[in-house]
């Protein structure tokens, strides 16, 4: 959970701002690589859609307060709701699993779930006042302007991957031995306007592993 909202924030530093009626193509348009797809950018940094259903969560159950009252929008949040969503093992589970909501996987579930302190942690995907959650949780609009602007705006320049490697491409150096300078530059706290930007771009592996792309 630390880590997402490590990219929740990424995500909140302006990036959202964006009209999301404009195509990507025009905007930064020569700031993405030939062949940038937001869905495969997407598909290895899923932590990017978890922060935007978290984002919608938030501003949804923001609305019911305002719409209830302070006093009536806890009691429902505090004794009725939460009881029915943790509750709902079925839910739960759903919610866990989903690798662009929870972010879990069905091996980690078991060891997960024993833990009801962790099943309270899954409380952030709570609708208030609904039974609905999952069905909204899967209905939250996909924002893929937002997601091709990180790239834009953070994580081309921070080394992020934005696709999957070529068969050739497996055997390229990885970004931690191609551009360790940066990497080093990159892992140690300074000011922000000390930043190194990482001027190559990268490809993922089968593995996980990042590895330089030669244009």
């Amino acid at each position: 959970m630390k880590k997402l909202h490590q990219y929740a924030m990424i995500l909140l530093a302006g990036v959202l701002g964006a009209c999301s009626s404009m195509s990507v193509d025009d905007l930064y348009s020569d700031s993405f690589p030939a062949d940038f797809n937001a869905q495969e950018y997407l598909n290895l940094h899923p932590e990017l859609r978890i922060a935007q259903v978290l984002d919608a969560v938030d501003a949804y159950n923001e609305n019911v307060k305002k719409s209830l009252g302070i006093t009536a929008y806890n009691a429902a949040k505090n004794k009725e709701d939460s009881t029915e969503f943790l509750s709902n093992t079925a839910t739960l589970r759903a919610i866990y699993v989903d690798p662009f909501i929870g972010g879990g996987s069905e091996a980690g579930w078991a060891e997960f779930s024993a833990d009801v302190t962790n099943l309270k942690k899954l409380y952030i995907y709570n609708f208030v006042g609904t039974s609905e959650d999952l069905a909204m949780l899967q209905a939250v609009p996909m924002d893929y302007l937002a997601i091709s602007e990180q790239y834009v705006m953070y994580g081309r320049t921070h080394g992020w991957a934005y696709r999957a490697c070529s068969v050739a491409e497996n055997a390229n150096p990885t970004r931690a031995a191609y551009a360790m300078t940066i990497v080093d530059a990159q892992s140690v706290g300074k000011k922000a306007e000390d930043f190194v930007p990482d001027p190559y771009t990268y490809c993922r592996d089968a593995t996980g592993v990042d590895r330089v792309i030669f244009q």
